[in-house]
């Protein structure tokens, strides 16, 4: 019998467990890397899936969950590959198929049509899966020999519990009707029998006994849409009438016009998820830093967008109300290569960074107008523009001889792109609208005034 220890009253171990649960052994090196390797498919997969999507879902709330999670996917996969390094496992293998009944559950997830059938086949079928292939793991796993692996798994699945929590409200949101309910649950009956086919997220799960149903994936590259789409509150989506960058530049126009111009313009940021998606799907043979930065970027620009919409909110106007220019992404998923449509955004980086006329002159515009919020928006926007650069040029400049030839891509790319947005410009009336958003938003500081006092 094993003695009782005596440990002054102090948890032992450095409080990760007791002595009798660091008796079990646990899983061993092999194992666990076997398992982290499935993992890290999943999260890889999934963050392919997630940038395949976003352009073409329509629902705003929708590209915002995906971006977010996008960039989850990426730093998960980034914390377990590190992992996997640490194990003596060279070479590591981790962007090879670790299974390839992971593989065909992956060929139907992407092949969602809907936005409900996304929702379904992530939040209601792969995510509640990895969460319980987790907690089988942290209670298998012997909690002091491999406390780096359990501390790495705790931080996943603190996020997929999160995640899925917005899934599960997403879904409910979008099942209206009965035959939501009817696409819904067929859709998660599919899906679900392809994972257990797998064995699972961690490959030990007993295989269906069912038949299998018909395969919506005949083998050949999903062929994705790359067309942006927009849901119905969003009003002439190709309206460019609003000058944007001249109004928050114009130092006639009062303060508060030029910091409502900063926040539409943070808002028109909706476009540059969009169309970074595509270049993260279609990019194919990088090493993963490449995509969990670009992933990153991602989420920030969807940050941005949201801290427009945020600021509308607290001047009174729903983000939907007036026009948010689609030309952009719809040109640059349409008719430029992955590189080129990377090349755009980083010259329009680059053009942000001059100290007189770029992120810092934003955001001391609204410092000048005393907006404390507006203010928050663009010291955030501005940190997070420069890291931008730093990406572009870190991604890019390998592809030529040196900066002024990059530079020298980046006009010639501008003056084509400028003929591919006038070229879409015809598909709106250009029907002018700021004066009626300013007047809604003094409207609405007035009535909030009049209220206060």
């Amino acid at each position: 019998m094993i003695p009782l220890l005596d440990t002054l009253g102090i948890p032992p171990l450095a409080g990760l467990c007791t002595y009798d649960e660091a008796c079990r052994p646990g899983y061993s090196v092999d194992e666990t890397v076997a398992l982290l390797k499935r993992y890290n498919y999943v999260k890889t997969s999934l963050n392919e899936f997630f940038a395949t999507h976003i352009a073409h879902t329509p629902e705003w709330e929708v590209k915002c969950g995906f971006s977010l999670h996008l960039w989850l996917e990426a730093e998960h996969s980034a914390l377990l590959r590190k992992r996997v390094t640490e194990m003596r496992e060279p070479p590591h293998y981790l962007d090879t198929v670790p299974d390839e009944r992971l593989q065909a559950f992956f060929a139907e997830l992407i092949r969602s049509h809907t936005t409900l059938e996304l929702l379904v086949g992530v939040y209601a079928v792969v995510k509640p899966a990895m969460i319980a292939a987790l907690k089988q793991h942290l209670d298998r796993a012997n909690p002091l020999i491999d406390h780096p692996t359990s501390r790495q798994l705790r931080v996943i699945l603190g996020e997929e519990e999160e995640m899925v929590a917005w899934g599960r409200q997403a879904i409910a949101a979008l099942t209206r009707t009965p035959e939501d309910v009817q696409v819904a649950n067929a859709w998660e009956k599919h899906l679900s029998w392809y994972l257990a086919t797998a064995g699972g997220i961690a490959g030990d799960q007993p295989a269906p006994e069912s038949l299998p149903p018909t395969p919506r994936s005949d083998g050949s590259p999903y062929q994705a849409d790359w067309i942006p789409q927009r849901d119905q509150r969003f009003v002439d989506p190709f309206n460019h009438a609003a000058k944007i960058d001249e109004y928050y530049q114009d130092e006639t126009l009062p303060p508060d016009e030029r910091v409502c111009a900063l926040l539409y313009k943070r808002l028109r940021e909706i476009d540059v998820p969009e169309w970074m998606g595509p270049i993260i799907a279609r990019t194919r043979g990088k090493a993963w830093e490449y995509y969990h930065d670009m992933s990153r970027q991602l989420w920030d620009e969807a940050r941005h967008a949201m801290m427009g919409s945020v600021g509308l909110y607290a001047k009174g106007v729903p983000f939907y109300r007036y026009p948010i220019d689609i030309k952009s992404s719809c040109s640059l998923n349409r008719d430029y290569e992955p590189i080129e449509a990377h090349i755009i955004l980083w010259g329009i980086e680059q053009s942000l960074m001059p100290r007189e006329t770029g992120k810092r002159w934003e955001w001391e515009i609204a410092t000048a107008a005393n907006d404390v919020l507006s203010t928050r928006f663009q010291d955030y926007d501005w940190a997070d523009e420069v890291l931008h650069a730093q990406i572009g040029r870190k991604w890019l400049l390998p592809h030529f001889e040196n900066r002024n030839a990059l530079l020298a891509a980046w006009e010639e790319l501008m003056k084509r792109w400028n003929t591919s947005l006038d070229e879409l410009a015809v598909l709106s009336e250009q029907k002018e609208w700021w004066p009626d958003f300013i007047a809604e938003v003094r409207q609405h500081q007035g009535t909030e005034l009049a209220e206060r006092y």
